[in-house]
């Protein structure tokens, strides 16, 4: 995407030749114009990678999370009166990643053509694409800490009023997202590249702010909620083995898909956006051969990033024994199964997770 990559400070006519230079990824804040003295490096490569890659990546996961998304929401919908509080940050989740796959085809057409959809729609769209990016990962970490207090503690915080509690929370966090994403609002706009000879839509401030907003985003959409869903669920598994037990060994495995799931699809890219930082803050030598591998790495490893917004749905609900038997029902009461499927034993009254692995998975907060 050309929001985040090809935005440029405008500044003199002797220094437009030496901005506006592409890049690939929808989460780069800036390219390597801190490096004024040399001459831009050619992008074609990346430019023809990025026309034949990015439309067909983004229009495939397009279909595939909002197809996806949409079923854990209608599932979760369809239970709502009896949602847990990790049902709850689920379907907030499952929002989330179906708004953020909703601007791929916006992104798609950049990547082909040009941006032809104006700047309105460039803020609207910038901003909702960063504000869903952040609330799949403060969400992930707000599940990880309720499950971790659940387990490790013993504790439910949200055992007493659910509902307020964690409205709450889901506030909080779609707040900060929305204070995250007011520089898209602002800076954003749809403005023509000269050397590109295309409008794209980009930033237009200065390049501090830009290298700022990229560690922003480094940090608090990345590590930060890596390191909180990393340790809740290190002291979960440290309880669960000591345990032991069949069932709470389904239970570690799930854990453990959860947290590298998260880890591989966004590791790759975010580490290829830091050696970009490092290339822009002149640590690291200017080189075309080496800023060409980067554009085309952020464009490989974005991808890897947004397809973990099609795993969310098999990795937090589809795996779950209860959901799948809620899908089944939801299709049978649609007319569009037969009544032949999963059968399950009466569940108690007490609430449980729609993706429980099992009934005592469901009991340990999993």
């Amino acid at each position: 995407m050309y929001f985040e990559v090809s935005e440029r400070q405008v500044l003199d006519a002797s220094d437009f030749a030496f901005l506006l230079e592409n890049s690939t990824s929808a989460f780069d804040y800036g390219e390597n114009e801190s490096n004024f003295d040399s001459p831009p490096c050619a992008q074609d490569f990346s430019l023809n990678f990025d026309k034949a890659f990015q439309p067909a990546l983004y229009s495939l996961l397009f279909l595939l999370g909002l197809l996806g998304n949409g079923a854990v929401a209608a599932v979760l919908l369809s239970q709502r009166a009896a949602l847990s509080s990790t049902d709850t940050f689920l379907l907030h989740l499952a929002v989330a990643d179906a708004l953020l796959v909703l601007t791929l085809p916006l992104w798609a057409v950049d990547a082909a053509v040009q941006w032809v959809f104006g700047s309105g729609l460039c803020k609207v769209a910038g901003a909702l694409f960063n504000i869903n990016f952040y609330a799949g990962a403060f969400l992930l970490a707000c599940i990880s800490f309720d499950r971790y207090l659940s387990i490790v503690h013993a504790t439910q915080i949200y055992r007493r009023d659910p509902r307020v509690r964690v409205t709450l929370t889901c506030i909080v966090v779609w707040g900060l997202c929305l204070l995250f994403a007011l520089p898209d609002f602002i800076f954003l706009s749809a403005s023509r590249d000269q050397r590109l000879n295309a409008t794209h839509c980009q930033y237009n401030f200065p390049q501090v702010g830009r290298t700022a907003l990229r560690i922003l985003q480094l940090i608090a959409g990345f590590l930060l909620p890596l390191l909180v869903m990393a340790y809740c669920y290190a002291h979960i598994l440290a309880v669960l083995l000591v345990s032991g037990g069949q069932r709470r060994l389904r239970a570690i495995r799930l854990v453990v898909v959860v947290v590298m799931a998260f880890a591989v699809c966004w590791t790759p890219y975010h580490l290829v956006v830091l050696v970009d930082i490092l290339v822009e803050l002149g640590v690291l030598a200017r080189n075309c051969g080496l800023e060409s591998r980067i554009d085309v790495a952020k464009s490989v490893t974005s991808g890897m990033g947004y397809i973990h917004c099609c795993l969310n749905p098999l990795l937090y609900a589809f795996v779950g024994v209860k959901f799948r038997e809620q899908m089944w029902r939801l299709l049978m009461r649609l007319g569009c199964s037969d009544q032949r499927g999963p059968q399950r034993q009466p569940s108690s009254s007490r609430r449980e997770s729609s993706w429980s692995e099992t009934t005592e998975a469901s009991y340990l907060g999993l």
